[in-house]
């Protein structure tokens, strides 16, 4: 009987003691935390604005490709800036096409391949970059994008 009431005490023992892991366990991890009443709340981050993208109207401008003779061109500009610049960058905008026009009229044809892409008229952009700080200020423009050429129909 002395074995048999050691056994049983163990056991009891046993079951209180998982039973406490299991409580400990569920306040550790499932039980909500109480707020502290003074405790302030960290503000939600501010979401993240995605630029704009400002359209220009098409400008012309003059190539050469290798071994052909002088092409035009019309290539099609954006502006990327922070939406919160827009307004004030649409204010200015009849400056800006004044100072691209006077800016690619001056410039000599740009020597392409053949057969040339965006890519090859990338000095575009950063001709147009300096006048563009120029006419808006810097820092509200964020970049000269060349979007496309399109050639005219002959």
């Amino acid at each position: 009987m002395g074995r048999k009431l050691a056994l049983i005490i163990i056991g009891v023992i046993v079951l209180l003691a998982l039973a406490g892991g299991g409580v400990a366990a569920y306040l550790l991890v499932f039980a909500k935390k109480p707020v502290a009443e003074n405790a302030e709340e960290a503000p939600p981050p501010a979401p993240i604005k995605r630029p704009a993208f400002i359209p220009l109207d098409p400008f012309s401008v003059w190539v050469q490709p290798e071994g052909q003779k002088l092409r035009e061109v019309i290539v099609i500009f954006h502006l990327e800036a922070p939406p919160d610049n827009v307004p004030e960058i649409n204010s200015k905008m009849h400056l800006l096409r004044d100072r691209y026009i006077r800016e690619l009229m001056r410039l000599d044809p740009i020597k392409v391949p053949v057969r040339f892409e965006t890519k090859d008229l990338a000095e575009l952009r950063n001709l147009l970059r300096q006048p563009t700080e120029e006419v808006m200020g810097k820092g509200l423009v964020t970049q000269v994008l060349l979007l496309n050429i399109l050639s005219p129909l002959k």
